[in-house]
């Protein structure tokens, strides 16, 4: 082999060395960008406003027939329980459950190590049970992945576009009316009120106790109701309008026979939402009474 030709094939192969390097890079850039350090609401209450059921006992009846579409998903990962879908954006996931709330903070939906993490069900759930109080995290990602896209119910224009958001478990397929759209804190220091993720109330009462709280915060009055009986969902993200943070969307389960629409020009901006007290603390005002 000739000198020229030797030295062309080594300037070829330093190019295509550095061109792999480049791709890698932006493989990887592209993977974690958006990582942030803070993780959803896990701490214990504060305060327990709306307590669990001490006699509460399981269902003990034969498990539901999964939905057939589940079917291929679940047989890659068990901790499947369900699908979320959010009209208009990127969330249109599977929903995992573990014990440890922690985990799908660090992993994907195959399990394999992923600074999104995957999104997930409050640990306090049982899908065979009924959960009056289901409660979805995932991370917020600068790419636009993950819960993200739940910063653009601040607009309420957006929410009256996108009144409706779909939650489907393994057993059944369900969309939800959305009723209140809140800030909470990240840790229930010196706050008003925890955020609570439990899925079982004592009683009636309870329960419209824990609503009240959500309505109250709401950044929109959206003349959706809530009753005694009803299922709620919410899905909680990072925000940064302080540090420690969370957005918070709360719907509500569509009842048998419900028409599916909702009547958005009953939706106004709630002229005094309850919000944390670091917001305050930020930006001045004072709270209103607290229900």
């Amino acid at each position: 082999m000739s000198r020229p030709l030797r030295r062309n094939m080594q300037i070829i192969a330093a190019v295509c060395a550095l061109a792999a390097l480049a791709i890698a890079a932006f493989l990887l850039l592209g993977q974690f960008d958006g990582l942030e350090p803070e993780s959803p609401v896990l701490e214990p209450p504060a305060v327990v406003l709306v307590p669990d059921v001490e006699d509460h006992k399981p269902d003990q009846t034969a498990a539901p027939e999964m939905l057939a579409r589940f079917a291929e998903l679940y047989a890659q990962n068990d901790d499947l329980v369900g699908w979320v879908r959010v009209p208009n954006t990127v969330i249109d996931y599977p929903i995992v459950y573990c014990s440890d709330n922690a985990y799908y903070l660090k992993h994907d939906f195959l399990k394999r190590p992923s600074a999104g993490g995957a999104p997930f069900l409050d640990n306090s759930a049982d899908l065979l049970e009924k959960n009056q109080n289901l409660s979805l995290y995932a991370h917020y990602m600068r790419n636009g992945t993950m819960f993200t896209a739940l910063h653009n119910y601040k607009d309420i224009e957006y929410y009256k576009s996108y009144p409706l958001f779909e939650f489907d478990s393994l057993y059944d397929e369900s969309l939800y009316k959305i009723f209140s759209v809140f800030y909470m804190a990240g840790n229930h220091t010196d706050e008003f009120f925890y955020y609570y993720p439990t899925s079982h109330f004592a009683d009636d009462e309870a329960f419209m106790r824990h609503v009240d709280q959500l309505t109250t915060r709401s950044i929109f009055t959206t003349g959706v109701d809530v009753a005694p009986g009803d299922q709620i969902v919410l899905m909680t993200v990072c925000t940064y309008e302080t540090d420690n943070l969370r957005l918070v969307v709360a719907g509500r389960k569509i009842r048998d026979g419900e028409s599916i629409v909702v009547d958005t020009s009953k939706v106004s901006a709630n002229p005094q939402p309850l919000y944390p007290k670091k917001w305050y603390n930020k930006f001045g005002g004072e709270p209103p009474a607290q229900p």
